[in-house]
Parts: C-alpha cells; structure tokens; sequence
C-alpha cells in the first residue's frame, strides 16, 4: 500500500515537486521527502485516502491556507497545498532536526531549563497564532522539531487539525479519525465539543511539558477510550512525586495548564511563557 501511494504522489505531484521518499505515516498524513523545482528541501503531506474521502476537499483546502497567513521564527510556514488526483497534500519547508518527540524517547527526562526553554518557544508561537483566531488542536512532542540550525523549536502542521475538524465535520468521526491525540487532548476536545478556542492549546503543551520532565505523560491506558476519560475527570498526578527537582512553582504553572475548565487555566500563551520564562534557559 504503502509503495502504491508513494507511486500515486510523484505522478500526482512529479510537475511541481521530486518525491524522494516516504518518511513516515501519521495519524491523519504520511510525509514524503522532496525538493521543489529549485532544488530545496521540502515537506510535503499528504492526507491518507481514507481520511481524505471523509473531509470536503474545498474546505480542507480553504482552512489551511488561512493558516499560510502565519508569519513567525517557530510556525513552520505552509508553502503550498492542494488537491490532485483526488489526494490532498499540503507542502512546507524542511526542518533539519529531531523532534521533540525523539529526544524525549532517547534521554526520557530533558533537563528542566531545556525543556521549559523549549515550552516558552512554542508558547511564543501560539501567541502569535492566538491574536489571529488560529488554535493549533494538535500539540505533541511529534509536532515540535527541535532545529539542528539554531532555530529553536519549530511547530510544524499548523492548521492541519483545524481544517481536518471544520471540513469533516461528523463524516470524520464516523470514518474512525480522531482530530488530536489522546495523549494530549483538552478535556473539551475529549468530549467533542464544537467550542475549542487557544485554552486547548495551553492544556496540550502543559501535557508536553509534563511529559517531557516526567518522561510520561500525565495520563495513560491500553485504550484510547479510557485516555479521554481520564482527560475529562481524572487528576492529574503531581509532577513532583514524579521528579523531585522540579521547584514547586514551575509544578504549579504546569497543573494550572491542565486545570480541566478552560477558564481555570492560563488563558493567554503570553501569561504562561511569562511563568515559565525564570526556569528556561537564558543564552
């Protein structure tokens, strides 16, 4: 299958772009290596089929392009997008890096001003998208690469879950896709409602950060089902019993982020970077 997609996506896209390879599958995209006509390195997603008969391709087309509107040092920029032969693929620049999600499979508990320095970046960027009426619904350490060229954290797929939720509508649910990870969703994503504004964004990077000074996150079970529960009524555990070096008051910040009413939350990004920013790493 695998081999006949990628077969479909260099004669869909062969005029435009040379699709070296398939790099890996996600939730809801497989990326591919390429290079554009000018011989730069590029990233480019395209919707797995199943999921792409689900969603209305006008629409999926016309809410992502809103976030190319996005102009920031820790949004990867969406370059171009469309649909061809009836498979939806959006393109952005390459990312030299590992993303956060690999780091913390390899060293499991990042040191506390390196992962707090990477939840300001982010927490910068979401800023800028919040202004603009944009929440990214998606955040997890796979969407966070860490840049090899001294970019800092690089948010990557901004958008995507937005225009996957507004162009699927309950055709997505019943097709078996979930828009977010469980792992990392707001209690209000968990329970489907129609309202998610910035707040859900906060909650999701307090569930990085967690589990990046943890090296697991605050919530886990054998079935995506019992994850979403969790999300909506369960505690979370105290970060300090998980790891005692982390100081009380960034322990705070954190489970104010993962407070399960919105409103009980850090409602700004500029309001939880401004708490974190005395435990990042000053260079």
């Amino acid at each position: 299958m695998a081999r006949e997609l990628i077969g479909r996506v260099r004669q869909a896209l062969g005029d435009r772009y040379n699709v070296i390879t398939a790099v890996g599958r996600g939730g809801n995209a497989t990326l591919y290596g390429a290079f554009d006509r000018d011989g730069r390195r590029v990233a480019i997603k395209v919707l797995h089929p199943e999921l792409a008969v689900s969603v209305a391709a006008d629409r999926f087309l016309r809410e992502i392009r809103y976030a190319s509107t996005l102009d920031h040092p820790h949004i990867a920029p969406l370059l171009d997008s469309g649909e061809t032969d009836y498979l939806l693929w959006f393109v952005m620049p390459f990312v030299a890096g590992e993303t956060l999600r690999q780091v913390i499979r390899r060293e499991r508990m990042l040191p506390i001003d390196r992962a707090v320095r990477v939840a300001t970046e982010v927490l910068d960027a979401l800023g800028h998208a919040h202004e603009r009426g944009l929440a990214h619904r998606d955040i997890k350490p796979d969407n966070i690469v860490l840049s090899a060229e001294g970019s800092g954290a690089i948010l990557v797929d901004f958008g995507i879950a937005r225009a996957i939720a507004h162009s699927g509508e309950d055709r997505v649910t019943r097709s078996g896709f979930v828009v977010g990870t469980e792992e990392y969703m707001s209690p209000e994503q968990a329970g489907g409602s129609p309202d998610i504004d910035g707040r859900t964004d906060i909650y999701s990077l307090g569930v990085v950060l967690f589990e990046a000074l943890a090296g697991r996150p605050p919530f886990a079970a054998a079935s995506a089902a019992a994850v979403l529960d969790m999300q909506q009524h369960a505690p979370p555990p105290d970060l300090r019993k998980l790891r005692r070096d982390v100081p009380r008051a960034l322990s705070d910040t954190i489970m104010k982020a993962l407070s399960k009413a919105p409103e009980a939350r850090w409602q700004t990004a500029a309001d939880m970077r401004h708490a974190l920013l005395p435990y990042a790493l000053v260079t």
